[in-house]
């Protein structure tokens, strides 16, 4: 699958440190860096017009210095705004400027806010703005001068390139710290941070671009997060022999509804149905048996205390359990949990889980593949802690999760993010707010549920499956969790 590496600060950090110990140079380092980001200041503004590099004093402004080089050189016009005194840059980042200035870029420090009109002067000049003050190792709040230029930056009508970060958003956690620049393009230097996509990050680093492969090798970094891209749709083809039926399919089993909670398990086979599964059952408590069973005319449908369905699910090639099921189901969930059939635990199974070590206990025992995909709440539950806190630090929490579960985890949300029981992480940069209405992680749990009953390699079901209902998300035309279905569906005929 096409994915794209995720480093935290540290491990940023490991990489250049394992770089230079192989032999590169921290100055050859920044070379690369500037060079990557010439040339992509030349491809976002190809006009002749003037380009102003706002820099700061570390390795991100030393960047910036080095980009004004190279694009001296190549007879652009360019400005580089020194908010800290170049007097005081560190040995590479001056002989950076240095060379820069041979180059014919003019340096202009304006090192203070009595510099505010100084800025204002050449920012109007620009006709690009290169973002060059901070990088990843912002970890305090913006105060004083620095805090005041950048939200100069932001109220002026240039666009901005942003080198590595978003100057002010924290490249761990995407939160801004104090202020932050917004751009229009943000080119990562080796890899993408965790702070273009968490929190506000994903807000302020405007269009993403591929990152700057500057000579630094990641095969030494545990680096075991990467980004869903487009190449995991590739799974979803499906087979085209002639002779194949609705059983070559897989028959996947829903588990789910009760009193005031009948949509969702009709929203989880609904969504297995979209991703094509061949057969789908529904398992649903009497009371609401024969609601279920008049509104769902693909899906069959069968009351907890008929006879038909004990025997049959058994050889389910899928189970989803939970949506809608309420809290009392703990002996069903307990038959399920002792199956050797693939297994995605959602919504009202996961609150029984939390609420019962037996139960979770049996969870983690379990042999066959077994899925979790909690929202930020479910997940607080699981963890002991409020859905706050599990939104402060998503990727910890996901963590956490797998450590406790043993499983795959899906945690739901703003940029979804899966885990393997391995360490691997992975996330889905895909779908907005349009998803944040009911329903919609029924129809996410049937589907991921179609795939894994048709067999699909449980890597390769949960990363194609949350993608794709995430850009079914993004589509316009439905309104309701009942539409989605049909938007997945569309949506995955339109990829073969």
């Amino acid at each position: 699958m096409n994915m794209k590496h995720i480093l935290t600060a540290e491990q940023m950090r490991q990489a250049d440190e394992a770089a230079i110990s192989g032999g590169v140079s921290a100055f050859e380092l920044m070379q690369a860096a500037g060079r990557a980001v010439a040339d992509m200041a030349q491809w976002v503004a190809p006009d002749t017009g003037r380009i102003v590099i706002v820099a700061g004093s570390g390795n991100n402004g030393g960047d910036g210095y080095a980009a004004a080089k190279w694009l001296s050189e190549r007879n652009v016009r360019v400005t580089v705004v020194a908010l800290t005194d170049p007097a005081e840059l560190d040995e590479d980042a001056a002989e950076h400027a240095r060379m820069a200035e041979l180059a014919g870029a003019k340096i202009r420090p304006a090192c203070e806010t009595s510099d505010r009109e100084f800025l204002v002067f050449w920012l109007n000049r620009a006709m690009l703005v290169v973002d060059a003050i901070f990088g990843t190792g912002l970890n305090r709040d913006l105060d004083g001068w620095m805090r005041e230029a950048v939200e100069i930056i932001n109220t002026s009508d240039r666009p901005v390139l942003s080198v590595d970060m978003p100057s002010g958003i924290n490249s761990d956690n995407g939160k801004v710290m104090g202020a932050a620049i917004k751009a229009e393009w943000t080119l990562p230097i080796t890899a993408i941070k965790w702070g273009h996509w968490l929190d506000e990050g994903r807000l302020h680093h405007g269009n993403l671009l591929p990152p700057a492969d500057i000579g630094i090798d990641l095969s030494g970094i545990a680096a075991e997060t990467h980004v869903l891209g487009e190449k995991v749709f590739k799974a979803l083809t499906p087979p085209s022999r002639p002779d194949l039926h609705k059983g070559s399919f897989g028959h996947v089993w829903v588990f789910g509804g009760s009193q005031g909670f009948t949509g969702a398990p009709r929203l989880a086979a609904m969504g297995s149905m979209a991703v094509h599964t061949g057969l789908v059952s529904i398992v649903c408590p009497e009371d609401v048996y024969a609601l279920l069973a008049s509104s769902s005319l693909e899906a069959m449908v069968h009351s907890d205390s008929s006879e038909a369905w004990p025997v049959a699910w058994k050889k389910a090639d899928a189970v989803v359990a939970g949506p809608g099921w309420g809290l009392n189901q703990q002996e069903a969930l307990r038959m399920l949990l002792c199956s050797d059939r693939p297994l995605l635990l959602d919504a009202d199974a996961l609150n029984m889980l939390a609420a019962q070590d037996k139960l979770k206990s049996l969870a983690i025992g379990r042999k066959a593949i077994t899925v979790f995909t909690p929202h930020a709440g479910e997940a607080g539950r699981l963890l002991a802690c409020t859905a706050a806190q599990v939104q402060q630090d998503r990727p910890a929490a996901l963590r956490r999760l797998v450590d406790l579960l043993q499983g795959w985890v899906v945690l739901k949300g703003a940029q979804t993010l899966i885990g393997a029981p391995d360490g691997r992480l992975w996330l889905c940069p895909f779908g907005g707010s349009r998803l944040a209405t009911a329903g919609s992680g029924d129809v996410l749990s049937g589907m991921l549920g179609g795939l894994l009953g048709q067999g699909m390699p449980v890597e390769q079901a949960l990363a194609a499956g949350v993608a794709l209902h995430a850009k079914a998300g993004d589509e316009k035309g439905w309104h309701r969790a009942g539409q989605l279905p049909d938007k997945v569906a569309e949506l995955r005929d339109a990829m073969l």
